[in-house]
């Protein structure tokens, strides 16, 4: 008989068979995971908690439809029945340890170690890293011992990689300067494709790191902030300028007028004749420049 899938089961459901962990946190699931080529998932959810780290390869990570790009080093975690899904990007061999586990009837705030993120940072070369290593190499052990060293090390983990610590707040302080910057960069180069290499080299963060620290900072990433930067630029310049519709879309980096109104419509439900149509009927004592269109 197949034994069942304990990582996909509810907490309730696990705890006979993990007769060798006395109490909580329980593990479920601790092991390393080579992703065959194409491989992924998506809108999956668990009933318990998972920890990722990225040994190797590039994927594709989402959680509650937010996504991120994720490669060697990083560690994301989902919450249970949070929606997630991953796949692997091509480039090389998508590798990856995961760890499951709950904490069954016991409080535990993970949410008040982790604030509610669902990137965690980038831990390549870190004590961390081999945390993870160790607890999976511990995890494949029997007996009492080895699996109370594997929750000495779940709990280590949960403790590293918390985001309310005093040195983690006192990094994103230190940050905070640094994620202006990248804003200020995107906001002035609107006309341009996002240059990750650029705001790496002018902030001295990475990527990933970016991304989550942004999205803390200010509740969007940066290529949401983009989006939007580039359609609050269009709108100023439809109003104060007599430039067309396909001048503002170059002003705004789409050398495609079409994308640009599709993209713009998307996100704001209106094309922008409709937009300049809508102040000009509410509001008379607006001039309406005269526009090339």
């Amino acid at each position: 008989m197949r034994e069942p899938d304990l990582a996909a089961l509810h907490p309730k459901e696990t705890l006979e068979a993990l007769h060798d962990f006395r109490f909580p946190p329980y593990i479920t699931l601790a092991h390393i995971f080579h992703a065959p080529s194409d491989w992924g998932f998506a809108d999956r959810q668990l009933k318990q908690y998972a920890l990722n780290y990225v040994i190797d390869g590039r994927g594709e990570f989402t959680a509650e439809g937010t996504v991120y790009q994720v490669g060697k080093g990083d560690v994301f975690f989902y919450r249970p029945y949070e929606m997630h899904g991953l796949r692997s990007l091509p480039g090389a061999p998508f590798i990856s340890i995961t760890v499951v586990f709950h904490f069954a009837d016991m409080p535990f705030q993970v949410d008040e170690l982790l604030e509610g993120a669902a990137m965690l940072g980038c831990y390549e070369g870190h004590a961390i890293e081999h945390q993870f290593a160790e607890l999976v190499a511990l995890y494949r052990q029997p007996g009492l011992a080895n699996r109370m060293q594997c929750q000495s090390l779940l709990l280590s983990l949960l403790s590293g990689l918390s985001r309310s610590s005093g040195a983690a707040k006192a990094e994103s302080r230190k940050n905070l300067a640094r994620l202006v910057l990248i804003k200020n960069q995107i906001e002035n180069h609107l006309a341009e494709p996002l240059d990750v290499p650029e705001i790496e080299r002018l902030s001295g963060l990475t990527w990933n790191y970016i991304i989550a620290e942004f999205r803390q900072a200010f509740g969007i990433t940066p290529m949401q902030f983009l989006i939007w930067a580039r359609i609050t630029k269009a709108k100023e310049l439809a109003l104060q300028t007599p430039l067309s519709f396909s001048e503002i879309a170059e002003r705004v980096g789409y050398n495609d007028v079409h994308a640009f109104g599709k993209m713009f419509k998307k996100k704001t439900g209106m094309s922008l004749t409709e937009f300049c149509s809508s102040l000009y009927e509410t509001d008379h004592h607006i001039e309406r420049p005269d526009q090339k269109r």
